[in-house]
């Protein structure tokens, strides 16, 4: 047992010979008294300061292992983030993406900032400022240093998208081919470090985040003791970690402790003021050396020193309780199981979120157990399954941990209940460690949801281009496949009509009826926009041919949205490997290739693929791109074929009929080069030509007769139509009684509804509305019924087998009956014969066209005509003579 000085110096006396002086004696006791007075004040000064910086280094840890975690979170999302724009999705919803994330605390923002440095996408605000962020940090560090995929972490500064006080937090973004496409960027807020300090149990103390440049990220508090903040900063310059003290003894001015964060180019330190580590001792000094002073001056050294000493012992064991108290709250307070090992093995420091997350009763981890024992209980509750079906082989993959004392050790694994545990270990020079425990579930729940929101369309749910270029790159792998490339038919007629709105709506719809083609282990995807693809592990043509043929007959059948009737269908093409190709990208570019084809060759059907197709594609992107330059450089012009009286020969009307000559092509027949405007997208402008110029040219005729302007359905169905009309009229100052509109059956395959509004529209205007080639469709009898049509054209299928085909004969009669009964105008196109003009007459039919009659012709032409068949008679004479027109 230690002997106090005063005891020591009460013994001494009581040895000493008799006759001393008292003054001898006296200052002899004295000398004793404040030399063991000082020895004692010396070492409790030192027992507060290894306390602090026992407390200091602990906390370090725990506040650099906190700060790994989250700074890991950050950027397990921001390559989630980069790697969904490398996979093509440049249009990444930030907000959805980051929903998780961002809800509530210091991680506010994630920001894409595309290569020029302008603000391409935020989770705040809108992007429509164009903010410039090319002189950032955090910008210009990924866009010189095309070399360098690493971390880069902001000195704080005020974020222009946000108006916050933030850190930055940034990845490089590369291309397809390695070039630089910007940076992803998260915005954390300095304060988040008060949340840490908080848990330091007082509040006292300086937390400090430095980054591998020496400046400072982040301090808590956020102001005052700069000069701390300096010293802590050259300390952690120096070292990568230690300890460190300003002062010494009753002169201490700061202590602290500093460690880097594993794999981050960041550093933290904890730091002390003397005041916070030695303030609690001063009263009890001056109470030492009042005491000693008392004892000199009435010569009771041994009984005050004895005094002293038990209460400055007992308020020390207090100050030592109520360090170890709040270190015990700090370890309590955090979300992470933590486990603190000697050099044995054996715990001795844990708490209760370890033992919660560990699946083991509290009192478990309470009693200092060995790891072995823990997990030995671990095993025996199952909790390892059956990655390691014996302790044994748990117990050789855990000794890696401790393979390499200078290197933290981290893995994950799954618990039964679903719960994801990372584990890391940190060893300790000692060699103990210390280990956390820290539930990630979320995170993966995150990456999940973030690795779907990059492989499947969001609106369908289907898997994306990028996941069918993956199943199809592993079914090539595996022998014979085949790739069906589907896009749809008029669907741009449904965004263009009813919005995009209803054209989800129907792509929904579409999936659905897609998906009953399917089998076992095969893929259906959505490309983008009206594009399906069908991918066929295993299959040949045959089997491709048959899905082809399902998917167009599931597609036939009208939609019912809203009560509104959709008529769509699909043009699909078909590749097989490895005839024609051995790449995903080869079959995808033959199957779209094949498409193309059939579309070209009707729609609605499916084609295989052939080498000849990529000439005709060739042709029809070189004929789409002459449209336009026609319809720029107004390389059109119409023609005027007139629909006479039988009996008189009277014109009585002229259809109006668009050609093109091409500086080079030549003459193109419309029939040739209406379908690919059709299919470009390029039918509506052309349309708006055709009736205005014929509007335009027919008010010029010498006689008031009517003329007729044919309508694809995309350009009736628009909802402005009677606007356009009537705006055409007045310009060209026509009256909307000469204006004729022809349509084909192919129009009441669309909106009804819209078709009926315009008809109604139309003929309240005084415009009459025409059903061209009537009898070639399935349902033209109930369309007269449904429909307000001024006039039907018989098709000149029918026309042209008059006089030698008595079923020809008889069709004619009974369209002509039904006209007649339904007082609708009649008029047989495609006469080219005098017998088929007088098979007409004898049926009764007034009006007719074709070449007999007259060819199609220049206004000026038609414009001669009107005026040289004024009179009735002279007319009469050109009616059935082949050179007529």
């Amino acid at each position: 047992m230690r002997v106090a000085p005063a005891t020591r110096a009460l013994r001494w006396l009581a040895r000493l010979p008799t006759g001393m002086p008292d003054m001898l004696v006296a200052l002899g006791c004295v000398v004793l008294l404040w030399g063991g007075t000082a020895v004692y004040l010396s070492r409790q000064t030192a027992a507060a300061i290894a306390a602090a910086l026992d407390h200091t280094e602990r906390f370090s840890a725990a506040f650099a292992e906190s700060v790994a975690r989250r700074v890991d979170l950050i950027d397990s999302a921001l390559l989630l983030l980069r790697d969904a724009h490398l996979l093509g999705r440049d249009d990444v919803d930030l907000a959805l993406f980051t929903r998780g994330l961002t809800t509530g605390g210091p991680l506010f923002q994630f920001a894409y900032i595309g290569a020029d440095g302008i603000l391409i996408a935020t989770n705040l605000r809108r992007t429509d400022l164009r903010l410039d962020l090319s002189d950032r940090a955090h910008f210009r560090v990924h866009a010189d240093n095309p070399g360098q995929d690493e971390l880069f972490v902001s000195l704080p500064l005020i974020g222009r998208a946000s108006g916050k006080a933030s850190i930055q937090f940034s990845r490089r973004v590369v291309g397809p081919e390695g070039g630089f496409r910007g940076v992803v960027v998260a915005s954390i807020s300095p304060a988040f470090l008060t949340s840490l300090h908080g848990e330091m149990g007082d509040g006292k103390g300086l937390l400090v985040l430095l980054g591998a440049d020496g400046g400072l990220r982040a301090r808590s508090p956020a102001a005052g003791q700069d000069a701390a903040v300096a010293a802590m900063t050259a300390a952690v310059e120096a070292t990568p970690a230690g300890d460190f003290t300003r002062g010494d003894g009753q002169d201490l001015a700061l202590l602290g402790s500093w460690r880097q964060v594993s794999r981050r180019p960041l550093a933290v330190a904890v730091a002390l003021t003397g005041e916070e580590v030695l303030g609690g001792l001063q009263s009890g000094r001056r109470q030492v050396i009042g005491a000693a002073g008392a004892v000199s001056l009435a010569l009771l050294l041994a009984g005050a020193a004895l005094t002293v000493r038990r209460h400055r012992l007992a308020r020390s064991r207090r100050d030592l309780a109520a360090s170890r108290e709040a270190l015990a709250d700090a370890v309590e307070g955090v979300s992470q199981g933590i486990l603190m090992t000697d050099g044995d093995g054996r715990v001795q420091v844990a708490n209760r979120r370890a033992a919660e997350l560990l699946g083991l009763p509290e009192a478990a981890v309470r009693d200092r157990p060995t790891l072995r024992a823990l997990s030995q209980m671990q095993f025996a509750a199952g909790e390892f399954g059956p990655a390691f079906p014996t302790l044994e082989a748990f117990e050789a993959f855990s000794r890696t941990e401790w393979q390499d004392l200078g290197r933290d050790h981290a893995y994950e694994r799954k618990r039964p209940d679903g719960t994801v545990l990372e584990v890391r270990t940190h060893a300790l020079p000692s060699g103990g460690a210390v280990r956390t425990y820290t539930d990630v579930t979320e995170r993966h729940l995150v990456e999940e949801q973030a690795r779907h929101f990059a492989l499947h369309d969001p609106l369908t749910g289907l898997p994306n281009r990028a996941l069918m270029g993956e199943r199809l790159a592993l079914a090539v792998t595996r022998g014979v496949c085949a790739v069906l490339f589907l896009d749809l038919d008029r669907f741009k007629l449904v965004n263009d009509l009813h919005g995009h709105e209803a054209g989800d709506r129907l792509l929904v719809e579409v999936a659905i009826r897609l998906r009953a083609v399917l089998r076992a282990g095969d893929t259906l995807a959505r490309l983008g926009g009206d594009e399906f693809a069908i991918l066929l592990p295993q299959g040949g043509l045959p089997m491709a041919a048959t899905v082809a043929r399902r998917a167009i007959e599931l597609l036939q059948d009208p939609f019912e949205l809203d009560g509104r009737r959709f008529s769509i269908g699909v043009s699909i093409g078909i590749a097989l490997h490895p005839r024609h190709g051995t790449t995903p990208a080869a079959l995808l570019c033959a199957a779209d290739t094949a498409m193309y084809a059939a579309k070209r060759s009707g729609r609605n059907t499916f084609m295989v693929y052939d080498e000849h197709m990529e000439r005709d594609a060739a042709e029809q992107r070189g004929l789409e791109r002459d449209l336009l330059e026609a319809l720029a450089n107004r390389q059109f012009h119409l023609v005027y074929q007139p629909v006479c009286d039988t009996g008189s020969g009277e014109v009585m009307s002229f259809e109006a009929l668009i050609r093109w000559h091409h500086p080079v092509r030549g003459a193109v027949p419309p029939s040739h080069f209406i379908p690919v405007a059709e299919q470009a997208g390029m039918i509506l402008p052309i349309g708006a030509w055709v009736l205005e110029t014929a509007c335009v040219e027919a008010a010029s005729w010498p006689r008031p007769v009517r003329v007729a302007v044919n309508m694809s359905p995309p350009q009736f169905l628009q909802l402005d139509l009677c606007d356009q009309v009537r705006r055409a009229l007045d310009r060209a100052g026509l009256p909307p009684g000469r204006l004729d509109i022809e349509v084909t059956e192919g129009l009441m395959l669309g909106d009804e509804e819209v078709v009926l509004n315009n008809m109604v529209g139309l003929r309240a205007m005084g415009v009459r509305i025409s059903l061209d080639d009537f009898g070639t469709g399935h349902s033209s009898l109930s369309y007269l019924r449904r429909f307000p049509f001024d006039r039907i054209k018989i098709d000149r299928s029918f026309v042209q087998n008059l006089g030698g085909d008595v079923e020809a004969r008889a069709i004619v009669h009974s369209v002509l009956s039904l006209g007649r009964s339904l007082k609708l105008d009649i008029v047989a196109e495609g006469v080219e014969t005098d017998l088929q003009l007088r098979e007409l007459r004898i049926l009764r039919c007034r009006l007719v066209q074709g070449y007999l009659l007259g060819r199609p012709m220049p206004l000026a032409a038609a414009q001669s005509l009107l005026q040289a068949t004024s009179e009735p008679a002279g007319a009469a004479r050109s009616v059935g003579s082949p050179t007529a027109a």
